[in-house]
Parts: C-alpha cells; structure tokens; sequence
C-alpha cells in the first residue's frame, strides 16, 4: 500500500500522510476511520466530515453532553468527588458499588467500576 503524503505540514512542522485510525468516545468504539497522521510528533486530525458523522452518532446514543466538570471536596482526610446524575445514570453506578481507582499519569486517574 502506497503512503500519500499531503502538501501542508502539521502545527509541528512535520509531514503529515492519509491514514487510519480506531476512534473511540466515552469507551464506545466508533470503528476505523480514515483520518490524517503526522510523522513527526503522531498527531491525528479527523476531517469536518468524519467528525460530523461522529457528532451525529454521539448524539443518537445520547452521550453528547456527558462530559462534566466536577469540583473535589474534603471528607475527614479524604478528597471526594461526586459523580454527576447525567454519568451516574450513563455507567449504571449504583450508591455502594466498588469501585478501583489508579493514576493513568500525573492529570488524569481511571475509575473502573467492579462488576457484581
């Protein structure tokens, strides 16, 4: 298979060429689509069409707007957060489930929820 190279350079500077990509949202997979990736720093750019397309299925399995901003609280020595209505219905949270949480790097942590 033949890479294309395209004619403009990515933010980088970098070559960018046509390729492919898994696109995930909110754990969902979202299939394999063509996108554009740059040679020097990876970087991946979705054109307005595929996006589009992924806007619009976002919004008919009604996970556009789940993404909230939460603020951390304090409960003895413990840090809290309390987990929107919107996400508690989305995951199917229940009050008392157990959870594991881990760092994925110095900003972001995962919370998985353990399965009965």
């Amino acid at each position: 298979m033949v890479e294309e190279i395209l004619s403009y350079k990515c933010n980088c500077g970098g070559i960018l060429k046509k390729s492919h990509t898994n696109v995930e949202f909110f754990g969902i997979d979202f299939g394999i689509k063509e996108c554009e990736v740059c040679t020097k720093c990876d970087s991946e750019y979705l054109s307005d069409e595929v996006l589009d397309e992924i806007e619009q299925e976002v919004k008919k399995k009604k996970l556009f707007g789940l993404e909230k901003q939460a603020q951390i609280t304090k409960s003895g020595n413990s840090l809290v957060v309390r987990i929107p209505p919107e996400i508690v219905k989305f995951s199917g949270i229940r009050y008392k489930d157990l959870v594991r949480i881990y760092p994925i790097g110095k900003k972001k942590i995962e919370l998985e929820i353990e399965s009965d």
